[in-house]
């Protein structure tokens, strides 16, 4: 004869014991980004800078999908540092020819 289970099995459970939050997205590189572009627009560094304020306003301002947050920031980096490149290389070639005239 087979012998029965002291306890009946604990029943499916259908719901979870509490609500379930969404993740936080990770905005810090989107925010430095922004930070950045401001201060690129103000300024006055050229079209880039402002491409790279349009792209991280996009990235801050997305609220559910990491990776369009993830790509915009990506973009606006990449538009950040084509202008502070091309600001080096401008210093770079004024102070170049201010040495070479002395």
């Amino acid at each position: 004869m087979a012998q029965q289970p002291a306890y009946p099995p604990p029943p499916p459970q259908a719901y979870p014991a509490y609500p379930m939050y969404p993740v936080p997205l990770a905005k810090g590189g989107a925010i430095g980004a922004l930070v950045t572009s401001i201060l690129l627009v103000i300024s006055c560094y050229g079209i880039f800078a402002a491409i790279g304020l349009i792209f991280s306003i996009m990235a801050v301002s997305e609220t559910v999908d990491q990776e369009r947050v993830s790509r915009f920031t990506r973009y606006a980096w990449i538009a950040n540092g084509v202008v502070i490149g091309l600001l080096v290389l401008f210093f770079g070639f004024i102070i170049t020819v201010i040495a070479i005239d002395a």
